[in-house]
């Protein structure tokens, strides 16, 4: 199986600057089976929070009328945001993967105000558009040939504690959130496992461990949010000893990593990059 994994939009611009970047992350994900030239999988991992995503793939010649299915993380606005744009631009033509909660309304609490993260739609938009979605339940799900969805993390790392300002309402009250609707994704390649991240909300360790866990393979690349812009110096350097443990050949975490851990893995890490709008990756 051939992979191409192109960020169609991320916070940072890479060299190419006629592309737009912004607070988000979106991945185009294209592979092709050897044994059957003619059968090609198109996936969307998340949308961004605008049509950035859209204008970009144009940019890039990539087709996005043939994506046919659209996964997102979590219900955060910076990952789902732009999904609405992709059905007006290019009709409902897609099936749907989230996770179990993703439409409970997330909020983030800051000096006493509440301010909304959540989605810009909700499952009577989904009717209306005739938009089927699955809500993923099972520990981990194959969607495509190698193409793997993975959620429930089991929560083992002891300094990997839940954001104390992150909350759902459940219509009568506000309750810490558990971003039991968090997915990432998984590809089996040649040299081991590609693994995709949104923002890693239950804890970069905790994700991974689970990963090395339900997989026989090593990680071989890491890309997407890991949420390290909150963690305390103790936290990072004991996150980042974790990740020079796995020695892995590709690491490009971005998005909500933060401008401290980024600058401490391009001083540490020899295989790091950043991972900004318009990178893309191939794999056999």
């Amino acid at each position: 199986m051939k992979v191409r994994i192109t960020t169609l939009v991320e916070n940072s611009l890479g060299e190419n600057l006629a592309l737009q970047n912004e607070h988000g992350l979106s991945f185009f994900i294209e592979t092709s089976d050897l044994s059957r030239t003619s059968k090609c999988t198109r996936l969307l991992f998340d949308t961004g929070q605008s049509n950035r995503f859209i204008y970009n793939a144009g940019l890039l010649n990539i087709d996005l009328s043939k994506t046919e299915k659209i996964i997102l993380s979590h219900g955060h606005y910076d990952h789902s945001g732009g999904l609405r744009d992709f059905v007006q631009t290019f009709g409902p033509t897609f099936e749907l993967t989230v996770g179990t909660g993703f439409f409970t309304p997330k909020y983030a609490y800051n000096n006493g105000t509440w301010q909304y993260l959540g989605n810009n739609f909700d499952c009577r938009y989904l009717e209306k558009k005739s938009i089927g979605a699955t809500f993923l339940s099972a520990d981990t799900t194959e969607i495509a040939p190698g193409i793997y969805v993975v959620t429930n993390f089991p929560r083992t790392c002891p300094f990997e504690k839940p954001n104390q300002r992150y909350f759902t309402y459940n219509g009568r009250s506000y309750e810490q959130d558990s971003f039991t609707d968090e997915l990432i994704i998984v590809l089996e390649v040649t040299a081991g496992l590609v693994v995709l991240l949104g923002c890693s909300h239950p804890g970069l360790i905790n994700i991974l461990e689970t990963v090395r866990a339900r997989f026989s393979k090593p990680i071989h690349c890491l890309i997407g949010g890991t949420h390290l812009v909150e963690a305390d110096e103790v936290r990072l350097e004991q996150t980042l000893d974790f990740l020079r443990g796995l020695n892995l050949s590709m690491l490009g975490i971005s998005h909500c990593t933060g401008e401290r851990a980024t600058l401490r893995l391009k001083e540490g890490q020899k295989n790091f990059f950043v991972n900004s709008t318009g990178t893309s990756l191939y794999f056999d």
